[in-house]
């Protein structure tokens, strides 16, 4: 916030003041599409993974794709949308997408 002092005779001093609200918060939607990994590594003890993705921006609000059961190879392949609310007037460490 700032503040201008002028002389009552100066051109400034007989302008309507400026508006300084802020902007109201809008509400935005992230669509995230997951179609494939690979690489993933093979965490039971048979040499497989059951494979999915989890993303969030706040804890509160995660999403999860389906899961492929057993996978051997560390590829599963997907076509997985995940929408995310997102507010206009959050802080910059909010926006932290975690995949």
């Amino acid at each position: 916030m700032w503040c201008e002092i002028d002389k009552k005779e100066s051109k400034k001093a007989g302008e309507d003041a400026m508006d300084i609200t802020p902007e109201p918060s809008r509400e935005f939607e992230m669509r995230l599409i997951i179609w494939e990994t690979k690489d993933v590594e093979m965490m039971d003890f048979e040499g497989t993974s059951d494979v999915y993705v989890r993303s969030f921006l706040n804890l509160d609000d995660d999403h999860l794709t389906d899961t492929h059961w057993r996978c051997k190879t560390g590829k599963a392949s997907f076509n997985w949308r995940n929408l995310i609310s997102v507010k206009s007037k959050m802080s910059k460490d909010d926006y932290n997408l975690t995949i």
